[in-house]
């Protein structure tokens, strides 16, 4: 409760207790302070879960948008420093298997799906997160998962997978060119020179439950429609098979072997990326573009090679995400 209306309740309870003869006067102080007391508990209370409080900015992996993801490094309670992916695209938390000794006791089971394939994991309940001495929001269980079969070799090694179940709590802007992520207030927000704004909504499906999602065409054009934002995919994004094909010319060169493996690519004939001279999103112009191929109820995707071009703001309480594009190619390899 605001400090003016408690004064104000104040001010009313003592009109009244003026009135009351002297005797009933201590019982029904002592009442009121109770009552007093308790509503401004509660106001502080929600303010404090309303806002959480925000760590400080923080630095990043120079590779970031560079071919690998943006990772952090979180404190456990136990002060074990784990390396962790800011994935937009993973709807909960993950830990990596050989963490699981610190979790306590087993609670069930669950299928954790990725561009790698199935695992089965296992349910935890989750420990508190630290960023500096911050601790972060989150769900209360989370998955661990082998991530040998999860991802790629990485040294030094991820441990950790940091979902939306967290992420959705805060305000953060990535900047890839000065290797920076900060956590920015959602109360007093202001959008003047981020970029333009995109309209946020949160996938209700079991599968991709609470990852980001925008109303918009594809890369590589085509119906709008609910286009992912995901930190966690590696290239530029993902379209459907007939929007590569229908892109595709123009795009052979090199001796005969280069472009007969193009050509398998491009009609699907095998599992790899391809490579394009470009696009135009959004009447922006973009090169050098690398998208997989996608099918199904959610066929689009924006992954962070693409977002590394920008400047990239998630306001996740209030749903919008902000690019302000700083680089038509991708970002040139980490030093």
């Amino acid at each position: 409760m605001p400090p003016s209306v408690a004064a104000i309740l104040v001010r009313t309870i003592v009109s009244i207790i003026v009135a009351i003869p002297f005797a009933g006067r201590i019982l029904l102080l002592r009442i009121c302070g109770l009552i007093v007391g308790l509503l401004l508990g509660c106001g502080n209370a929600n303010a404090e879960a309303i806002q959480p409080l925000l760590p400080a900015e923080v630095a990043i992996n120079k590779d970031a948008g560079r071919g690998g993801w943006v990772i952090i490094s979180l404190r456990m309670e136990s002060d074990e420093e784990l390396r962790m992916i800011v994935d937009t695209g993973a709807p909960g938390t993950l830990l990596d298997k050989s963490l699981e000794p610190k979790l306590g006791n087993r609670l069930d089971t669950g299928t954790i799906r990725s561009f790698r394939g199935e695992q089965e994991g296992d349910l935890y309940a989750a420990p508190t997160f630290y960023l500096g001495d911050v601790p972060l929001m989150g769900n209360s269980n989370l998955l661990t998962a082998d991530f040998k079969k999860l991802l790629p070799p990485l040294d030094p090694p991820v441990l950790g997978i940091l979902g939306m179940d967290c992420l959705r709590h805060y305000c953060l802007q990535v900047d890839f060119e000065a290797g920076k992520m900060r956590f920015l207030d959602s109360h007093h927000f202001n959008a003047d020179g981020l970029g333009k704004g995109y309209p946020l909504k949160f996938a209700t499906d079991a599968e991709h439950h609470g990852i980001p999602l925008i109303q918009h065409a594809g890369l590589l054009g085509g119906t709008a429609t609910n286009t992912v934002i995901d930190t966690g995919h590696n290239g530029d994004g993902a379209v459907e098979g007939r929007a590569i094909r229908r892109h595709a010319a123009g795009s052979y060169s090199g001796g005969l072997v280069k472009r007969f493996k193009h050509f398998l690519a491009v009609h699907g004939l095998v599992n790899r990326d391809v490579g394009l001279p470009g696009c135009v999103w959004d009447g922006n112009t973009y090169t050098n573009i690398v998208v997989g191929r996608r099918s199904g109820d959610l066929p689009n995707w924006i992954g962070i090679r693409f977002l590394a071009r920008h400047l990239v703001t998630f306001d996740f309480p209030n749903q919008m995400m902000y690019l302000k594009q700083t680089s038509t190619g991708p970002l040139g390899a980490a030093d």
